[in-house]
């Protein structure tokens, strides 16, 4: 998810978790992955949204960042980092994510398929995976600037790959924050394959009624994000990261229905 921007503005239309000091919306219950091997490993470092720079510990999981010149444990909650990426901490201990484990077990990760063709992930979004919006004229904007950048590319006898940087490329990338290419709604419809959907519906309600709550502006963060991962994967249907998160936070006290509170 390194170069992921948080997905709200694209997708899910709530607020957005804004500035340094996040709000402490989750705490979810993540079963550890093997780490292997780490006794050379280096604190995992990160750079927050307009704040300081996290660390957290190989060993220990502790996640600590300098605050008014101190260097303090990191308070529990969803931490958005420069890279739009996010970190959750939980009674003082991170999350490890995908960076932190490549980084500990220094491997690579291989980049996602469409993570740098944002005329792709615009079609993507706009068009929907099963194409189910096609004649929206979203979609259709979408895939004329898909063609204008092959055609841009071809004009200058480059590769034929959309990921080449281009004037193109880049309007593609910040048409997928803009209101005026909308997200197909079969994305995250119940055909479709998105696992935090449910988590959605179990928070917000069906009517809505939660739409203010905590719960249901978090859920709504993570369907974003899902949504931004799927969108760069060759398979959308596949499960994600964040995919995982919303299932295993099902089981989550924090996400209780939304009739229940």
């Amino acid at each position: 998810m390194g170069n992921l921007r948080l997905a709200t503005s694209r997708f899910a239309g709530g607020r957005g978790l804004r500035g340094w000091r996040l709000l402490v919306l989750l705490g979810l219950l993540i079963g550890w992955l093997g780490a292997g091997p780490l006794a050379l490993a280096q604190s995992w470092r990160g750079q927050l949204e307009g704040g300081p720079e996290i660390m957290v510990d190989p060993d220990t999981r502790r996640a600590t960042g300098v605050i008014d010149g101190e260097r303090r444990p990191l308070w529990d909650g969803v931490h958005k980092l420069e890279d739009g990426s996010t970190v959750i901490v939980r009674d003082g201990i991170a999350v490890p994510t995908e960076p932190m484990y490549q980084q500990w077990r220094g491997q690579a990760e291989p980049e996602p398929v469409f993570a740098r063709r944002y005329c792709k992930q615009l079609v993507r979004k706009t068009c929907g995976f099963d194409d189910a919006c096609r004649s929206s004229a979203a979609c259709l904007r979408a895939r004329a600037l898909l063609d204008e950048a092959a055609q841009d590319r071809r004009g200058r006898g480059e590769s034929d790959r959309d990921s080449v940087p281009s004037a193109t490329n880049d309007r593609c990338r910040d048409a997928l924050d803009d209101p005026e290419f909308p997200a197909c709604s079969s994305i995250g419809s119940e055909t479709g394959d998105s696992r935090c959907r449910a988590l959605v519906e179990r928070t917000c309600g069906a009517d809505n009624a939660c739409a203010d709550s905590q719960a249901c502006d978090a859920a709504r963060q993570l369907q974003g994000l899902e949504t931004q991962e799927r969108l760069t994967n060759a398979d959308p249907s596949a499960l994600s990261q964040t995919g995982r998160q919303c299932l295993e936070a099902m089981n989550n006290s924090f996400f209780e229905p939304c009739g229940q509170r």
